[in-house]
């Protein structure tokens, strides 16, 4: 065997033990976590001195974490629904107009995710506070949507940079409005990339911990910070079946996004 030859063939092996490492590395934790939400166990142990539904009865069974739960989805629906229109329209004002201000609205509308949380927290507390909206929904949705809206302006402005220009202009000129160009052309382009910064929008509200736990107080506690708030405490068995069925669920949502954009 040549020298270069020997040498192509320890990069290689090289290559493949990093990366069998790093699959490991990321899919170990998940795979524990998996296999301890079918302990029957009172408490973390591995390997398990019994297997069964326990832990899942448990959380079913529980207003402890049910509440929260029912709490961080409606949340999140919420955001989604409201973060994405409002995003939609920011990236066609940036992307398909001339009005001035647009390197304006999309540095700002990328703030959230540029300022450091803790001291965006620090923030939005005396803001709520002085509106008296701490610990209340209508608070915590309008964070969530300010939180979301930079993964609808990096998404969706992606996509639209994809989408010809032109074609808005060849149905302008063939007796089409500017609204009904976006609409008929425009938008539909955009359906997967939407679907994709729906899903974003969701999961970034459903799983933040560090700015609600700051703001929601005692009367208004989401899933995240039930967890949190466990695990400072002692760890509850209960939290692997939680975190098994949120991994399945974003699993799900990504499988569906993928599906639309192969369909697409």
């Amino acid at each position: 065997m040549t020298p270069r030859r020997g040498l192509r063939a320890l990069l290689r092996g090289l290559y493949v033990g990093v990366l069998t490492a790093t699959v490991v590395f990321m899919l170990a934790p998940s795979v524990v976590v998996v296999l301890l939400s079918f302990s029957n166990d009172s408490f973390m142990r591995l390997p398990p001195t019994g297997w069964g539904l326990r832990q899942y009865v448990t959380l079913f069974g529980s207003r402890e974490w049910l509440e929260p739960f029912v709490r961080s989805l409606t949340l999140a629906i919420w955001t989604a629904l409201v973060a994405v229109p409002f995003g939609l329209a920011a990236v066609l004002g940036v992307h398909r107009t001339t009005a001035p201000g647009r390197s304006l609205i999309r540095v700002l509308g990328l703030a959230p995710l540029l300022i450091p949380s803790i001291a965006y927290a620090v923030a939005l507390y005396s803001l709520l506070a002085r509106a008296r909206l701490l610990g209340r929904f209508e608070g915590l949705v309008a964070v969530h949507i300010t939180l979301a809206l930079p993964y609808v302006l990096l998404v969706v402005g992606a996509a639209i940079t994809r989408v010809p220009r032109e074609l808005e202009l060849a149905a302008q000129s063939l007796g089409a409005s500017r609204v009904r160009a976006w609409l008929d052309i425009t938008l539909r382009l955009l359906l997967p990339a939407i679907a994709a910064a729906v899903i974003f929008a969701f999961i970034g509200s459903f799983d933040e911990t560090i700015i609600t736990s700051f703001l929601s107080g005692t009367g208004f506690v989401t899933l995240p910070v039930a967890i949190f708030n466990n695990v400072r405490y002692g760890v509850d068995p209960v939290i692997t079946a939680i975190a098994t069925l949120l991994t399945a669920g974003t699993g799900l949502l990504l499988a569906i996004n993928a599906a639309l954009r192969r369909a697409r």
